[in-house]
């Protein structure tokens, strides 16, 4: 079992005031879970060694050939900015600035 991860830790708590409002919070504790992306991201950031590192490597590798994969298949289906066309305006009805001039 992996050693637990703990990113911060503050055991006698925490006090502010903040322009008159006191806050107290007693014990604080965030601890990275490593089975979650965003817990192993973290772990291997904070609590990790060189094995942490290269999952993480590996992750963003995999994200990485993800996003050009999507982006070459949106290239293919847009047509080029040349040969696009604004929309057609739509007729005005008739009549309509002889009504707003009279009221």
């Amino acid at each position: 079992m992996d050693e637990e991860c703990v990113i911060l830790d503050l055991p006698e708590g925490l006090r502010l005031n903040l322009l008159g409002l006191i806050v107290e919070i007693e014990q604080i504790r965030i601890v990275a879970d490593r089975a979650g992306l965003l817990g192993a991201l973290l772990a291997s950031l904070t609590c990790g060694g060189v094995e942490s590192a290269e999952r993480l490597e590996a992750l963003a590798e995999l994200i990485r050939s993800q996003q050009q994969g999507g982006a070459e298949e949106s290239e293919g289906d847009e047509e080029p900015d040349e040969e696009r066309k604004p929309p057609p305006r739509r007729p005005r009805p008739k009549g309509t600035r002889r009504r707003q001039q009279e009221q």
